[in-house]
């Protein structure tokens, strides 16, 4: 629950960074706040910085991801930050040309595309997302402590539904928080989306067969340094981002 609530949680921040970074290439004022980011001097085609910071930083950490070793907190957190990376982008191009007010769609007027252009992006990240969905089965279920929790269908669904759907659904909670107040932005009504991909990896999960477990069953401790940082990004949110921070370091003090 807690790596869930991180990654919702950066994902969004890198979001607006994203946004922020772009606004300032193109030669404009950028301030990143904890719920969205408000930036001058720069056209509407900076609004795309979002979409593709977290696109380029999600594919980055899939093709980390195996890199790593065992399968402890620090693994599990990096697949959930990684997964809700390419959640945020793929969703927002996914949703394009369905909302005229997004993010991605207003940097895409500014391009004077093609007719029919906006439902092919939509396509893709639909599709991406549902392979991205379909795909992370295997990876929850790796996490397994012990083989026989997906020894057979019925045991690998319910390992995925507390491994992978609760925890998605409850950090949907548990980041509000960190956005609040949302008078300004249109954040938290957003958040149940991030939970909707993984009812698709909960349905893949009965005939994901590659994953078979440790014979001796693997005790995970309880992860209580995680959650004391999840509490020090909390406190980073509600002191600092609340009142804004300058994307430019120069203006920094």
């Amino acid at each position: 629950m807690l790596g869930s609530t991180f990654g919702i949680v950066l994902s969004h921040l890198a979001g607006h960074l994203g946004v922020g970074l772009l606004a300032e290439m193109m030669g404009g004022d950028a301030r990143v706040f904890s719920n969205r980011v408000e930036f001058t001097g720069a056209g509407d085609l900076a609004w795309a910085g979002g979409f593709l910071f977290c696109l380029i930083l999600g594919v980055l950490l899939l093709f980390a991801y195996p890199t790593l070793r065992g399968y402890g907190i620090p693994r599990l957190v990096f697949l959930w930050v990684l997964l809700h990376l390419l959640r945020q982008a793929l969703t927002q191009a996914m949703l394009l040309p369905f909302d005229d007010a997004a993010p991605l769609a207003r940097a895409y007027a500014e391009l004077n595309p093609p007719a029919g252009l906006d439902m092919v992006i939509a396509a893709g990240g639909a599709i991406g997302l549902l392979l991205v969905a379909l795909s992370s089965a295997a990876a929850f279920l790796a996490f397994t402590p012990h083989r026989r929790f997906v020894y057979d269908a019925r045991r690998r669904l319910r390992l995925c539904f507390w491994i992978a759907l609760v925890p998605a659904v409850a950090s949907v909670f548990l980041s509000i928080p960190y956005f609040l107040p949302d008078e300004q932005s249109n954040v938290i009504p957003t958040l149940p989306l991030a939970a909707l991909m993984f009812f698709v990896t909960l349905a893949a999960a009965p005939g994901t067969t590659t994953v078979t477990g440790p014979e001796d069953e693997v005790h995970t401790p309880w992860p209580v340094g995680f959650a004391g940082f999840m509490a020090v990004a909390l406190s980073f949110h509600i002191l600092v981002l609340r009142g804004g921070v300058d994307v430019d370091p120069r203006m920094w003090g």
